[in-house]
């Protein structure tokens, strides 16, 4: 029996997972993938550049989401052992 099940192993899944792992130490926690590896789909087969929203408006809200998420990238993409 779990507490969580994510169903999908590309970067939302797996991001999703560990901040489950996070916020509730204690919880069984299960992501299924139906591939032999995580992130065989899109997540692994993007460019590689992590977004910073060069082309939004300074102050903007998406300007301000872009540099949410390159920065949670950042910090996530090493604690996943994987090389920035």
């Amino acid at each position: 029996m779990y507490d969580f099940v994510i169903i999908g192993g590309g970067i939302i899944g797996m991001s999703t997972a560990m901040q489950l792992r996070e916020v509730y130490p204690d919880a069984r926690v299960a992501l299924l993938e139906k591939e032999s590896a995580p992130a065989c789909h899109q997540t692994g087969r993007n460019s590689g550049v992590i977004h910073a929203g060069v082309y939004y408006t300074p102050g903007s809200l998406k300007a301000q989401f872009c540099l949410a998420g390159n920065r949670g990238d950042q910090s996530l993409l090493p604690a996943a052992r994987h090389p920035l």
